[in-house]
């Protein structure tokens, strides 16, 4: 494997680097060395196979900052990705929430596994490993995230997600699939308790209506080779299907505009069913909304348009 990139901060520069603490700037710790910047050519020599998740939601810079406590001895690997938006930022750090995962109040959304913590900030998702005393590495990342300006919430995609029944903090972005299903990338997912039953729903915005018409005839064929098609859900969307198999479970999905709405799940159908009605009333509603200010910002637009007249503009 080729020797890590030695490039500082003189010789590239980001602006992630104006949120790395210098000296012992942060209570606690001491930059031990200048950082790195890292462009997405060299990611792999310091990532090596876990770059490509990087990539995949167009990282535009890594800064890395090491750190050693100034009482005992503690070390903090301090990782900060930056990315066009904040929308791919959340993707990045959001598809690394799995089982054993604690959720922290720093903001954006943030959470703590083992010798890691993880933080999403507007367009910059922050790493640090490492360990230290008490809430140390904590305290480091609330200390970075704090000088970042963070985004407006949660990609709006999620609002057409019934809320009630949706699992706090699950949302996710994944550029790469989902249910396993590459097609079905960059979607929207998020995971539900209905009544004590599990599911998990997604929502892909495809590019067109013909595109989302064209990942729903590929998801529907993936349950007419291994399992088996069950009857539509009257007046669901512009297109529904619902289907079983053994192993890829229970779905309901359908198709409204150029979004495409998944639920999946082994329990009952039924349970699935509810949520996509209430996904699909929401989109209803959103759409409608949308249309209503449209109308109003033509109208007003209107009223501030001079009455055409067949008088000169030279008469009185």
């Amino acid at each position: 494997m080729p020797p890590p990139v030695k490039e500082t901060f003189e010789a590239i520069d980001s602006p992630s680097m104006q949120f790395l603490p210098r000296q012992q700037e942060a209570p606690g710790w001491r930059l031990e060395e200048d950082p790195l910047v890292l462009r997405p050519g060299n990611l792999v020599t310091y990532l090596d196979h876990d770059a490509q998740h990087f990539l995949d939601y167009g990282v535009v810079d890594l800064t890395v900052g090491k750190y050693t406590a100034t009482a005992g001895s503690g070390f903090a690997n301090a990782e900060i990705f930056r990315f066009p938006d904040f929308v791919k930022a959340f993707g990045a750090y959001s598809t690394r929430k799995v089982a054993g995962i604690n959720f922290l109040d720093i903001q954006n959304e943030s959470f703590v596994r083992a010798h890691s913590l993880h933080i999403w900030r507007g367009p910059y998702y922050i790493r640090i490993t490492g360990s230290g005393n008490g809430d140390s590495v904590k305290a480091l990342g609330a200390f970075i995230a704090d000088k970042m300006p963070p985004a407006p919430g949660k990609p709006a995609v999620f609002s057409f997600f019934p809320e009630q029944m949706r699992v706090p903090n699950s949302e996710r972005y994944s550029a790469e699939s989902g249910f396993h299903q590459r097609f079905l990338g960059n979607s929207f997912q998020a995971t539900f308790d209905s009544g004590g039953q599990p599911a998990e729903g997604l929502v892909v915005p495809a590019a067109s209506r013909a595109a989302a018409a064209q990942i729903m005839d590929m998801y529907r064929s993936a349950y007419v080779h291994n399992g088996k098609l069950l009857d539509p859900i009257p007046n669901l969307g512009e297109d529904n299907f619902t289907a079983e198999d053994r192993y890829l479970g229970r779905a309901v999905a359908f198709r409204i505009d150029r979004f495409v709405v998944a639920f999946s799940g082994f329990g009952d159908r039924q349970k699935l069913t509810d949520l996509a009605i209430a996904t699909d009333q929401r989109i209803i509603g959103t759409m409608r909304k949308q249309l209503v200010s449209a109308d109003k910002a033509v109208e007003q637009a209107a009223s501030k348009t001079p009455a055409t007249t067949t008088r000169p503009p030279w008469a009185p």
